[in-house]
């Protein structure tokens, strides 16, 4: 699947499965690896007629070299259509990697499927990730190559050619670019809301402010647990206590 067609979900397809969809839980970085084993899990327990799709929610970025990359919009979360059967109940939750369903309360109980408006918020592409030709957008969160490359002399901080030399012949000191900051609205431990994208309206923490890239990082409560996302400057603004 090109990434292309893996970012550009069909919404009337994730609506129109014949299943209802449920989180499964696992640990934050082996998605890849547990929804691998889950699909394997489901062909040799002969379980395609109860499980009807997994996938993981992903979405683009920016790298600081300018290069967009896709990343998973909820570490920690694989998302399945399915019929929840007693078989394929007991299958998924004993899949190595697995740690659970969201919606449980345990012991044995079966989890509460998400709701249309979840899948949508969840699982859909939203607008202002794609161009209208299903290729990403640049800028979502600011890059490197947008900051300040004036050149300037680290001894005087006088702007200096990179190849001005002494009297001797050497170099006269370390060139190296100058980097403009970028100006937030808010601090560390401020809450903010999301203005757009996948998490939009959703309020949270700022735990980490990286004001080199504009980025920061907000906990989100998501399924009952905290989160960390990279939100751009751009996307926030401070939640005003009145």
């Amino acid at each position: 699947m090109k990434k292309n067609e893996e970012m550009n979900v069909d919404l009337d397809m994730l609506l129109d499965m014949p299943g209802q969809w449920f989180v499964i839980n696992c640990s934050t970085g082996h998605e890849e690896k547990v929804l691998a084993d889950l699909q394997q899990k489901i062909k040799t327990s002969n379980l395609e007629n109860d499980v009807f799709d997994l996938r993981i929610s992903k979405g683009i970025t920016e790298t600081k070299s300018g290069k967009i990359v896709i990343k998973n919009r909820f570490p920690g979360y694989i998302f399945i259509n399915m019929n929840m059967s007693d078989k394929a109940w007991f299958v998924i939750r004993n899949t190595p990697g697995v740690t659970g369903f969201i919606g449980s309360a345990g012991k044995g109980l079966k989890p509460f499927p998400l709701t249309m408006n979840e899948v949508i918020k969840m699982l859909s592409t939203p607008d202002d990730e794609l161009n209208e030709n299903g290729t990403p957008k640049v800028g979502l969160i600011p890059s490197e190559s947008e900051d300040n490359q004036d050149v300037v002399d680290e001894g005087n901080d006088k702007e200096e050619s990179p190849t001005s030399t002494t009297s001797k012949g050497k170099p006269k000191g370390l060139v190296v670019p100058k980097k403009e900051l970028h100006k937030a609205n808010f601090n560390l431990n401020d809450f903010v809301r999301i203005k757009e994208g996948p998490y939009q309206n959703e309020e949270g923490k700022v735990i980490d402010i990286d004001y080199s890239k504009g980025i920061a990082i907000v906990s989100l409560e998501i399924f009952g647990r905290y989160t960390p996302a990279e939100v751009a400057f751009t996307n926030l603004e401070p939640v005003r206590e009145y």
